[in-house]
């Protein structure tokens, strides 16, 4: 049986060559072969459904695996973006603009692309069309706005099911740049044609003018204090303090400055250029990792709340060892390694004389005050030259089980350095194998993205070139049976504990004798967001043994012997939600007894494998207060 809540249902979309069929039951597929999936959930499950996208591609003879190769596909996607930053940024400011981010705008299950037009032509919104190729609707959706835009991302704010768009901005480019100019977007949706588009309202929802001074840089979300919704945070490069910002949202896509009353007191000012919201000491409460330059770094761990229910955060930086990092750029999160720890890799700027390098700081768990240790390895395990770094994106390209990393670089009049393919060898040991894979090309590199733009099972890669013209390459891994590849999307929009879209979900895989980690952290990185699929490459596993999804509200979801080469979509619903509609009403109530009379096990609300009064009292005590 698929799932252990009988009352459950699920639906398997299967796409061949654009065509969709609908089945009515608990199976998956490889090559047109109908197998059985199983799942089984434990104590304080999440119910779930489970909608799966197939993408089929032809055999191929292949007997050992291969390194990914790339082809530059501007011609082919449609995407022919420049990037030249408008001459109206003050300071360096355009020196250290474009960014880009990656949405699913139109919600068709498939990547679209918003790229900074830099203030020299409107801001792009690249829709896919599911063929390979993208249109720049920007005007339809109505962004199409000339300004001196920098970082950007994507979340739903005011928890409606569609993703909204932030962007820092410096206002319209036919001015002077100014403060009190950021961009929220919020999506409408379609309309009566089908057509959606944005409506934008950072000024009522308090998040326009975050810093009172020209600098904002990278943003991210992230569900702070796990209620549900999606809070903020915008960094800020100046020479001012106070500039760095961190907004809660009241569960309405409304926003409160909280900067003061939740961040450690901090006279340092702060370069900051790429903020991530992720668990690093396994609490479940997101920590802030702030990427920022001139040795300003610092990782703030979340206490959760207090007495109050007021979240607040500690500075650990030195404590954790975050000591060695000079010039912080871009930023990737990941487990290199495997144990099971997250290390945190940072772009820096290379100065050999001066001993600056990249840091890739390995997680060693906790000490005993829960705060997590990191050991810096960039030089010894082969990451530590990027030259002047930028962007940086971490992901398994090969499909072999490990996580490889790519990055950019470059500068005016410094050492041109070309990209960086880092490739992993199981063991966070890299080498750099770009002129292999066709990434042998020196740009002024500042935003860098992942994405499976073509539903193929590899993960492809866009630059944007400061100056220059945009850049999107082709993964050519192809399909084989030692480039298997399981791809996951998670659904909370009918869960109202969980943050939209997966934020702070932990998934663990379990294949060929080990656990693979991957966490939704918003996939934020300089100046924009990669893709928030999970990506494991399975190398030659037909079967992952196991998926492990760890919802930030506590509760676990196990998926098993889950076929390898699909893309699931995974839905969550609160234990509650009888009626799985999202809201907590008498319709819930009625049906719980219903499936209580009947004796149906979907009623047992202590998990304990029988029905009987300490059900009733069970969900009698937590139906007023279902999120705690």
């Amino acid at each position: 049986m698929l799932l252990a809540k009988p009352w459950f249902c699920a639906w398997v979309i299967l796409y061949t060559q654009r065509q969709a069929h609908i089945i009515l039951s608990f199976t998956s597929t490889r090559n047109g072969r109908l197998e059985e999936m199983n799942t089984r959930t434990t104590k304080n499950s999440t119910p779930l459904i489970i909608a799966l996208t197939m993408t089929l591609g032809g055999l191929s003879a292949t007997s050992l695996a291969i390194d990914p190769s790339y082809t530059l596909v501007n011609q082919q996607t449609g995407i022919n973006a420049t990037t030249v930053p408008a001459p109206g940024y003050t300071g360096q400011h355009n020196v250290m603009s474009g960014g880009m981010s990656v949405g699913d705008f139109n919600n068709d299950s498939w990547p679209d692309l918003y790229i900074s037009g830099l203030g020299t032509t409107p801001d792009m919104l690249y829709i896919n069309q599911q063929d390979g190729t993208f249109i720049d609707e920007a005007d339809l959706y109505g962004i199409a706005y000339t300004h001196y835009g920098f970082g950007s991302a994507v979340g739903d704010v005011n928890n409606d099911g569609l993703p909204d768009l932030y962007v820092v901005s410096y206002g319209p480019s036919d001015a002077q740049a100014t403060t009190a100019k950021n961009l929220l977007y919020i999506n409408n949706g379609p309309d009566k044609n089908g057509q959606y588009s944005f409506s934008e309202q950072a000024a009522q929802r308090g998040v326009n003018d975050i810093f009172g001074i020209v600098g904002g840089k990278g943003v991210c979300f992230g569900d702070m204090d796990l209620d549900g919704d999606l809070d903020l945070y915008v960094a800020t490069w100046g020479f001012f303090e106070n500039g760095n910002r961190l907004y809660e949202n009241d569960g309405t896509g409304h926003y409160t400055d909280v900067s003061q009353a939740v961040l450690p007191e901090n006279d340092t000012i702060i370069r900051g250029f790429t903020p991530k919201f992720v668990d690093v000491n396994n609490d479940r409460y997101p920590d802030l990792l702030l990427t920022a330059d001139f040795t300003t770094s610092f990782l703030y761990i979340n206490n959760g709340p207090d007495e109050n229910g007021q979240i607040t955060f500690r500075d650990t930086t030195e404590e954790s060892g975050i000591v060695d990092n000079n010039n912080g750029m871009g930023a990737t999160v990941a487990d290199f390694n495997g144990d099971g720890m997250l290390d945190w890799f940072m772009t820096n700027i290379y100065v050999e004389t001066a001993s600056y390098y990249n840091t890739l700081y390995m997680g060693l768990g906790n000490n005993e005050s829960a705060n997590p240790n990191f050991l810096n390895q960039a030089t010894v395990r082969g990451v530590g030259d990027i030259g002047w770094g930028w962007g940086v994106v971490s992901g398994d390209h090969d499909n072999d089980g490990d996580i490889d990393m790519v990055a950019t670089s470059g500068w005016p009049s410094w050492p041109s350095v070309p990209t960086r393919f880092w490739s992993n060898d199981g063991n966070a040991n890299f080498s750099d194998i770009a002129n292999i894979t066709g990434l042998t090309f020196n740009i002024n590199g500042r935003g860098l993205i992942q994405f499976d733009y073509d539903h193929d099972g590899d993960l492809d890669l866009a630059f944007v070139d400061n100056g220059g013209p945009f850049r999107i390459y082709r993964n050519n891994l192809g399909f084989d049976d030692f480039t298997r590849y399981l791809r996951i999307n998670l659904n909370t929009d009918n869960h109202p504990c969980l943050a939209p879209m997966g934020y702070g979900t932990r998934v663990v895989a379990t294949y060929n004798g080990q656990d693979h980690l991957r966490v939704v952290d918003g996939s934020s990185g300089y100046l924009g967001q990669s893709e928030m699929t999970i990506h494991f490459g399975l190398a030659d596993q037909a079967v992952v043994d196991q998926v492990r999804i760890e919802w930030n509200d506590g509760t676990v979801t196990t998926l098993v012997d889950v076929p390898a080469d699909q893309e699931l979509t995974v839905f969550a619903y609160h234990q509650l939600d009888f009626t799985q509609d999202g809201n907590f009403d008498y319709f819930d109530i009625s049906t719980f007894l219903q499936t209580y009379m009947a004796g149906d096990l979907g009623a047992d609300m202590n998990d304990d494998g029988s029905l009987d009064f300490n059900d009733i009292m069970s969900f009698i005590m937590q139906f007023p207060t279902p999120c705690g």
